[in-house]
């Protein structure tokens, strides 16, 4: 007798301790654990395409047309003893050698161009440079400022006879060195032309200097 109760209670204290059913059969019932598997969804990306502005020749084409007609033409000069020598090219001056004045304040050119014609000997010759600033920029502001830079020995100031018309502004000088030269500034809206006479003697560069100064002002003038 004393052996039954022993083993009830081994049962009973076993039961306690587990914190589980007894029951087998409540294991048998229980349905299993399931696992959840997290899938994350595909992040998609949408790439926004920004149209680039198409670049077309027009305003390139306008632009070459303009200081081409800013230039003199080789008949304009041909009565004053010039000749063609040098070809149109595509160029663009950011100063002048003479006092390292500058041809970029307040703004750079955006394009320009430049001819030469040659006098009756080798030592006689006439270069033309016309440029065309940007929309925000005269050219008679960028004149006013290459004068100001003007000031070194090697310039100095020359005041034609008579001011060239038809155009905003415009101011000359004679260099002495290397070279004896006079050169002639222009401005436009917004074009600058730059005359320039070199030869042996600058009372023969001032005079051709006079002599050029009015087909270059009509040439200019006559962009507007």
């Amino acid at each position: 007798m004393r052996r039954a109760y022993v083993v009830v209670g081994i049962l009973v204290l076993t039961a306690s301790c587990s914190g589980k059913p007894n029951d087998l059969r409540h294991y048998a019932t229980q349905d299993p654990v399931a696992t959840t598997t997290s899938t994350a969804a595909p992040s998609t990306t949408h790439t926004t395409t920004v149209a680039r502005p198409t670049t077309t020749t027009a305003d390139t084409a306008v632009m070459a047309a303009q200081l081409t007609a800013g230039l003199m033409t080789d008949a304009s000069v041909l009565d004053i003893g010039f000749h063609p020598s040098v070809p149109q090219k595509s160029t663009v001056l950011a100063s002048l050698p003479v006092c390292g004045a500058s041809l970029s304040k307040p703004a750079a050119a955006v394009a320009g161009a430049q001819t030469g014609w040659i006098g009756a000997s080798s030592v006689t010759t006439l270069t033309e440079y016309v440029a065309a600033y940007p929309k925000t920029t005269t050219a008679a502001q960028v004149l006013a400022a290459t004068k100001a830079a003007l000031t070194c020995s090697q310039a100095t100031k020359f005041i034609l006879a008579k001011a060239p018309t038809g155009v905003d502004a415009s101011y000359s000088w004679c260099e002495t060195g290397s070279q004896i030269s006079c050169t002639l500034l222009l401005a436009k809206g917004h074009l600058l032309a730059r005359a320039q006479i070199v030869t042996t003697l600058e009372t023969k560069a001032q005079t051709l200097l006079k002599d050029i100064a009015v087909p270059a002002a009509a040439r200019l003038a006559a962009t507007d």
